[in-house]
């Protein structure tokens, strides 16, 4: 019998990849940009909800980045950004998930717009702990550095996020991970490895985002250069034996977002996303969001995809939330913590069960 949507929302959950600036409430985009003056090409929320909501499969990732420019621009001050940063963790609450990392990347923020990087981090910072204070659940918070942009905007990101990781004002220390997103198959991936080793010498966990759209060879590249103990999305791993074999030895979890996947074409269906098969050739994932207000979904939803088109069980879902909780960048007590009050002991069979598929 499969599980409602009720009894998946109960079951306990963590979620390592979800985009701070992709889980934007259109309602709430609508608002800032009426008291802000901003034009974003709608004029109801209706029309601005079809406009900022991606449904269907679109022609390429890229094309699916534009789609980022209306939120790009509703995050205009440290008001917008202390607001959207608890609403992301309101919603991760009401989807049922105890522990959650949300990414955000302070040079594509502040691009074209006169927002300083610490107001940027501080906004997040202080409404994830809104978030915290009013809902039981954990949250962490990963740096990304869009590579598309300039080395000196990412250098200045850089150096800001570690500033407050170390100095741990404003709550800083929930800043636990650092991340490369965007343009991977057209920029230099050498470029980037003094500000992920020094986001390493800093204590903070490195996922880099590849893989999605690019190549097996890219993954290898990004396993020899960064040496990550997650890479975000990583799926174009599955037909490439070696490759496959390479990412389970090293022990790199891989954040896999199926319905993201499916909307930016990096595979042609969900029937046939490699989740289930990677799972079964005993890499180690977890089941993530990616951007659910952009894409119109929720991680109730993934869960679903999961049980109805990949045809996993419930305990198998468990298993891969718990395994996302041991491998979240936060502390090992926090991490303690959440497993000892939210997560039942781990059931041997039911690992067996994961790992058999």
């Amino acid at each position: 019998m499969r599980l409602n949507r009720e009894a998946l929302r109960q079951m306990p959950k963590a979620e390592l990849h979800r985009h701070l600036d992709g889980s934007v409430r259109p309602q709430t985009m609508w608002e800032i940009a009426r008291r802000h003056g901003l034009e974003l090409g709608a004029s109801t929320p209706e029309e601005l909800r079809a406009k900022a909501t991606i449904t269907s499969p679109m022609r390429d990732l890229e094309e699916v980045l534009a789609g980022f420019a209306i939120t790009q621009r509703v995050l205009c001050c440290y008001e917008a950004l202390e607001r959207v940063a608890f609403e992301n963790v309101e919603d991760a609450f009401r989807d049922g998930v105890r522990l959650v990392e949300l990414r955000f990347a302070p040079a594509f923020i502040a691009a074209g717009k006169d927002l300083g990087y610490d107001e940027i981090i501080e906004g997040v910072l202080d409404g994830a702990g809104r978030g915290m204070a009013t809902y039981p659940l954990e949250v962490g918070l990963i740096g990304i550095l869009p590579r598309g942009f300039p080395v000196e905007d990412n250098r200045r990101a850089t150096g800001e996020l570690l500033r407050y990781a170390a100095g741990r004002h404003r709550g800083g220390e929930r800043i636990c991970g650092f991340d490369l997103a965007d343009a991977e198959a057209a920029t230099n991936p050498e470029d980037f490895v003094p500000f992920v080793e020094a986001a390493r010498h800093a204590g903070l966990g490195i996922t880099i985002h590849s893989g999605e759209n690019t190549s097996a060879q890219a993954v290898e590249r990004t396993l020899s250069l960064f040496r990550p103990q997650r890479i975000g999305h990583g799926i174009r791993i599955w037909g490439h034996p070696e490759t496959v074999d390479k990412v389970r030895r090293a022990g790199v979890h891989l954040e896999v977002c199926p319905t993201s996947n499916w909307l930016t074409r990096s595979v042609p269906s969900l029937a046939e996303h490699p989740l289930p098969d990677l799972l079964r050739a005993g890499v180690e994932l977890s089941v993530n969001s990616d951007d659910p207000q952009l894409f119109g979904i929720d991680l109730i939803h993934e869960y679903e995809v999961c049980l109805e088109v990949f045809g996993l069980s419930d305990v198998q879902l468990l298993e891969l939330s718990r395994t996302a909780v041991e491998r979240s960048f936060l502390p090992r007590e926090i991490r303690n913590a959440v497993l000892a009050r939210d997560f039942p002991p781990a059931d041997a069979r039911g690992a067996d069960r994961v790992r058999e598929g």
